[in-house]
């Protein structure tokens, strides 16, 4: 999984883009059906509002979690291009518990805790 996502994600927009669309329609929070993967592959994330993509992600944040690095990338990635997801208080609700949890988890990539690090640290942010 470090792999993907150094190579396909990190410094990469296009890529990361990809990653949100994808889940973004895979759960549902896109407005309509897609006839072909043409959408995944824009260069910005699609109008979706991302409240319901933040939940789901926030959902499979555990340290036992298979893809929890994935799951973090995404979880920053998001609120990278959805800052009003921090300022209209979803993150801090939807992450609140789980963010401690996975800090203190001897499991986590070194990435994986620099960017909940760094997703605690903007939620603090946008709270005052």
């Amino acid at each position: 999984m470090s792999h993907f996502i150094d190579t396909a994600l990190i410094d990469d927009d296009a890529g990361e883009a990809a990653n949100l669309n994808y889940w973004a329609y895979w759960i549902g929070e896109t407005a309509h059906l897609e006839l072909s993967d043409d959408f995944i592959a824009a260069r910005a994330p699609g109008p979706w509002p991302g409240d319901r993509l933040l939940t789901y992600l926030a959902h499979g944040l555990a340290p036992h979690h298979g893809y929890v690095d994935l799951n973090i990338h995404s979880v920053w990635s998001l609120l990278q291009v959805r800052p009003n997801l921090l300022r209209s208080g979803a993150a801090d609700r939807v992450l609140r518990d789980r963010l401690p949890v996975m800090l203190d988890s001897r499991e986590l990539s070194a990435r994986g805790r620099r960017e909940l690090e760094s997703i605690r640290y903007a939620i603090r942010l946008a709270e005052a």
